[in-house]
């Protein structure tokens, strides 16, 4: 198995055009409808694969010892054991970068870049996986980092004392698009004020602005495309070494979860981007309101049961 990948993960060299094209700055306004109609319900068309022949064991949930954790920590996972020698935030972040240069080449076929980063054995399945894809398909293997909002490892119960880590990645296509450009609305809007100094002319820049921005296909263009899931096993031998990537997989969210899920998910997704807040504090809210109410239901239902089996007085 070749090393790959320093262990902090720092790919700062071999970044492809075609991913720097695909992360570069975010569209204008006055070409935002073309985008939309450009992408419009593609993603729902990304593919499903697993480099392990298997996509039953694609790991497309947090699980209840995540969903813990972030109730009481705010993250999906607790820092590792110093032993481990594996700062968390620092891998998470290398490694969703290790995400999209892979998938770039796997998309463009460029197998020849994915040498030293991905074990031989992987690469040679995902080659077969290709093969039976489409253009559409293929271009949609690619994971741009800016789009994922969440990242987790799955299994620290069971990683070889940080030496085997399942990384988890969810990710909307065309986020990051939509996050550079509400930003720049939003600054738009403050500038506008900024620079008008009667109150009844404010009102009327503020009404045509926000019902410009209203008019956008922001929200089009964040519906039009469903979450992807994908899944990556980073090996190692030991601390000293180079992580490996030994396994790829890829399952669209439609196929993966129920409709009630996946609205639940990008409405969480929604009002963190439209809000500017982090998705993790969203989500933390979100979970801890459910357990109030699950709460509240037990509550209530022993309530019923003790009045239906309470003696008449």
């Amino acid at each position: 198995m070749p090393p790959i990948l320093s262990t902090c993960l720092l790919l700062t060299h071999h970044t492809p055009t075609h991913l720097a094209k695909a992360i570069s700055k975010p569209p204008s306004l006055s070409i935002l409808r073309t985008l939309v109609s450009s992408t419009t319900c593609r993603s729902a068309l990304a593919p499903t694969f697993s480099s392990t022949g298997n996509t039953d064991q694609i790991v497309s949930k947090l699980g209840l010892n995540r969903i813990s954790t972030l109730l009481v920590t705010g993250k999906p996972n607790r820092p590792f054991p110093p032993e481990f020698q594996v700062e968390l935030d620092q891998f998470l972040s290398g490694a969703v970068s290790a995400v999209g240069l892979v998938t770039s080449c796997v998309s463009s076929g460029d197998w020849a870049g994915l040498e030293g980063l991905v074990d031989k054995d992987c690469i040679i399945s995902l080659q077969a996986s290709m093969d039976t894809m489409d253009n559409v398909q293929k271009e949609l293997v690619v994971v741009n980092p800016g789009d994922i909002f969440a990242s987790f490892v799955s299994n620290p119960e069971n990683c070889d004392s940080g030496n085997n880590l399942h990384l988890v990645t969810f990710s909307l296509p065309s986020l990051e698009k939509i996050r550079d450009l509400l930003v720049r609305e939003k600054q738009k809007v403050k500038d506008s004020i900024a620079a008008v100094k009667d109150k009844e002319q404010t009102k009327d820049t503020v009404a045509g602005l926000i019902g410009e921005f209203s008019s956008t296909d922001l929200r089009a263009l964040f519906q039009a495309n469903e979450i992807v899931i994908g899944n990556y096993r980073f090996i190692r031998d030991c601390p000293d070494s180079q992580w490996t990537i030994t396994e790829v997989s890829q399952i669209n969210s439609l196929q993966a979860w129920s409709t009630i899920c996946k609205l639940r998910w990008k409405g969480r997704l929604s009002i963190a981007t439209r809000g500017g807040y982090n998705f993790y504090t969203i989500l933390r809210y979100d979970y801890m309101t459910d357990c109030i109410s699950l709460l509240m239901a037990i509550y209530l239902v022993q309530m019923m049961a003790g009045l239906l089996t309470a003696p008449p007085s």
